[in-house]
């Protein structure tokens, strides 16, 4: 013990000064957040086993404040989805978004097999995707936020509902915090945990996917660690008739592919209020496929749709793919000059790759995308108690976010030959200019206890954004160039512009007992369009052998503007440990609206005011004799309107309303549960549809208390549903003006049988 005590001694005198001088220029996350969360979970009521999210009666949660708060005084929409519920559901053959998209009613039905999350919502519109406290979003909107980490590695999911001022950009659908797990959550000493699982549709030899993943932890009362690596690998997916799977050419799916996770976390309780913390991962998702959409020899399938068909025998010099690389230091203070400190930093590299996509514009030839991301930024907040019953929160968050891109060229005769099987990189041009987004803020939010029911909120956000365009020759021009069209090109000049905006919140939550609260709020969001899809676009003439420009979308002539949201809620939960209940109905409304031009795939921005409005809810019951059941469900509507008259929004972004339930059994190591989910039908004034369908699946687990071991399994898609998913059809409203229809038909993969096996030791 006096060993111990000086080498705190020690730490503590060197990491105080160190903190003292970053405590200006750091910030808080989650990470930091659930420090001092996780001490007050432990002594939080005991799980209500509703099956959805195993809701508890009175949670810690930080996300709908930023700070520790027990979700009866929240006047938010907030859903926890803890870990084992995640687990439960990826070892039984789910991925990430759609346990989410099962278990959250607000977030849209997810697609089955699809890397993106396009058009999957928070109450009809975007999400802010964070890892501990640390944003997946980027200022190029690439959907792939998912696909960042292995879900072995998730200790719990916080979703909180509705725009959000204290988070400000690209929040205006709500947030999704991925928390991750920690040394300190493990058993005392050292330790770990493991496992493996398969997943088949026995379609046949190449019908059969793999996962694996193991972690070591230590945990004592100065230093806790975790270090894991997880993965799996994908082959064939088959749909309900027993065929294989068009490739997805748009956004990619995860047929065929490989994913490791390379996660480890540190901590260092200095004292009894003061921990320091480090995360580092790395991420890889690629895929490697051998099947490919044939197109016809000389593209004949363009001409004749009839001819399109997935073939073996696919090679491509670029594979899509997914590389993340990040660091999130992180510390807090309890008793920091009477108040609580938290603060962190963090940095975040990526690099994402496309399939190889054919382009009619301005001549027909095939590209791949390759995009890169720089982010990084500090947070930081201090929460102070002046008086009793009042709490405040204040801080500055900063981040900067850049990105650059390019496409990949491929042979056209080589293409040609082949139907677009044999995939020979031969260029690689711009594709978007360089943009650097630069983000800060300051924020504060005071919480009053008014009586003993009565909690009263508010709050407000200056956020100020900077955003840089590099020079830009536009695409098209140096598509031209390359295949002989010209040999030089003007750029679009460069530039800057910035916005600023003043965000608020306001909310109250009125406790009738310790079973059941009501709740109202309003909140407003920030959201800046994708620049990359904006800028850069030009109109030019050839001259000689010069393209010259004659005119362009650029910063100084037509600058882009941002988006605020007004979001405005009531709710109501409930809890006694048999029954619990929550519900919400919800309005939003944004001053314009994103257009996207289907020939060119870039965007516009309308005067038009868009809204999104609904009711979603759940319900969950505990039937006695370890039987439980529950529904749930978002009945939501998107709409633009056009010269006063209010009409659906398309398809490619809208919200679908969605209808599940579940009935289930368990007992002190075995559970069955079996559940459901309607996803309804969607049409567009445009004439796109999105056809409805109902899915089944069944899982299950067993545990094997001597030898700390767990079976689960599972069967999704019990019933061997042939359909198309949510994404297929959206790509038809997206895309359709490029390709049939036929070449978008992604369908949901087929009846699937998953086992896992996972052991703690």
């Amino acid at each position: 013990m006096p060993l111990l005590s000086a080498r705190r001694r020690a730490l503590r005198r060197s990491i105080s000064l160190v903190a003292l001088g970053c405590a200006l220029t750091l910030s808080f996350s989650a990470t930091a957040q659930e420090t001092v969360a996780g001490a007050a979970e432990q002594t939080a009521p005991a799980a209500v086993g509703t099956g959805d999210a195993s809701v508890l009666l009175d949670p810690i949660v930080v996300t709908g404040s930023r700070a520790p708060q027990r979700l009866s005084e929240t006047a938010r929409t907030v859903y926890v989805v803890e870990g084992r519920e995640i687990e439960a559901r990826v070892r039984s053959g789910q991925t990430l978004q759609q346990a989410l998209g099962q278990d959250v009613p607000s977030y849209d039905a997810a697609s089955s097999g699809a890397r993106t999350s396009y058009g999957q919502n928070l109450r009809g519109r975007p999400a802010l995707v964070l890892i501990d406290g640390v944003s997946l979003n980027s200022a190029r909107g690439l959907y792939r936020q998912f696909d960042s980490i292995d879900p072995f590695n998730i200790a719990r999911v916080e979703i909180l509902s509705g725009a959000t001022s204290l988070y400000g950009g690209n929040a205006t659908g709500g947030i999704i915090n991925i928390i991750t797990k920690k040394g300190r959550d493990a058993k005392p000493g050292l330790g770990g945990e493991a496992m493996v699982g398969a997943e088949s549709g026995f379609r046949g030899s190449r019908d059969g996917d793999g996962k694996l993943a193991g972690a070591l932890t230590y945990n004592d009362d100065l230093w806790d660690a975790r270090l894991s690596i997880a993965g799996n690998k994908t082959r064939a997916f088959y749909d309900g008739s027993g065929t294989i799977l068009v490739p997805d050419i748009t956004q990619t799916s995860l047929a065929f592919n490989e994913r490791v996770d390379l996660f480890g976390t540190a901590g260092l309780q200095i004292d009894e209020s003061r921990r320091a913390e480090i995360s580092a991962q790395h991420y890889r998702s690629e895929q490697d496929s051998d099947y490919g959409l044939f197109f016809g020899t000389n593209f004949a399938a363009l001409r004749n749709p009839r001819l399109f068909e997935t073939r073996q025998g696919y090679q491509s010099d670029v594979q899509p793919a997914t590389r993340r690389t990040g660091v999130n230091g992180s510390y807090t203070d309890s008793d920091f000059l009477g108040q609580e400190l938290l603060v962190q930093a963090f940095w975040r590299t990526e690099s994402i790759d496309f399939h190889p996509f054919p382009v009619t514009v301005p001549l027909f030839y095939f590209n791949a995308t390759e995009q890169d991301t720089n982010f990084y930024g500090f947070k930081a907040a201090m929460v102070s108690k002046p008086l009793e019953g009042l709490r405040i929160t204040y801080g500055i968050d900063g981040d900067r976010d850049e990105f650059s891109s390019s496409q990949a060229v491929f042979d056209s005769r080589i293409a040609a030959r082949s139907g677009a099987l044999d995939m020979r990189r031969v260029g690689e041009l711009g594709l978007y200019p360089a943009i650097d987004v630069s983000t800060i803020a300051g924020f504060a939010e005071a919480s009053y206890e008014a009586t003993d029911a009565l909690t009263l909120t508010g709050g407000v956000r200056y956020q100020y954004v900077d955003t840089k365009v590099g020079d830009f020759v536009a695409a098209a021009a140096q598509v031209n160039n390359f295949f002989g069209r010209g040999t030089s090109a003007d750029t679009i000049p460069s530039g800057s512009v910035s916005y600023d905006d003043l965000l608020f919140n306001a909310g109250a939550t009125y406790r009738f007992d310790d079973r059941s609260q009501v709740y109202a709020n309003f909140s407003q969001g920030f959201e800046l369009p994708d620049p990359s899809r904006y800028y850069g676009l030009g109109t030019y003439s050839l001259v000689g052998n010069r393209q010259v420009l004659r005119s362009s979308v650029n910063v100084a002539d037509s600058a882009l503007q941002s988006i605020k949201t007004n979001a405005y809620e009531v709710g109501y939960r409930y809890a006694d440990g048999i029954l619990s209940a929550e519900a919400a109905a919800y309005y939003s409304l944004s001053d314009r609206t994103i257009q996207l031009n289907r020939q060119t795939l870039n965007i516009s921005l309308l005067d038009q005011d868009r809204r999104a409005y609904g009711v979603e809810g759940r319900l969950g019951l505990q039937l006695g004799h370890g039987f439980d059941a529950g529904v749930l469900g978002n009945l939501v509507q998107t709409e633009v309107d056009q010269n006063g008259d209010w009409r659906r929004a398309s398809v490619g972004d809208a919200s679908t309303s969605k209808l599940g339930g579940h009935i289930g059994w368990t007992d002190d190591i075995t559970s069955v549960r079996l559940e459901g989910q309607h996803v309804f039908s969607l049409s567009d004034t445009a004439g796109f549809e999105i056809k409805g369908y109902t899915l089944f699946d069944l899982m299950g687990s067993h545990r094997f208390e001597t030898a700390d071991t767990t079976l689960n399994f599972g069967i999704q898609n019990l019933f061997d549903k042939d359909y198309t998913t949510i994404w297929g059809q959206r790509a038809v409203a997206l895309y359709g003006s490029l390709a049939d229809k036929s070449v978008f038909d992604y369908k949901g993969r087929g009846r699937t049988f998953a086992i896992s096996l996972s052991k703690e030791f």
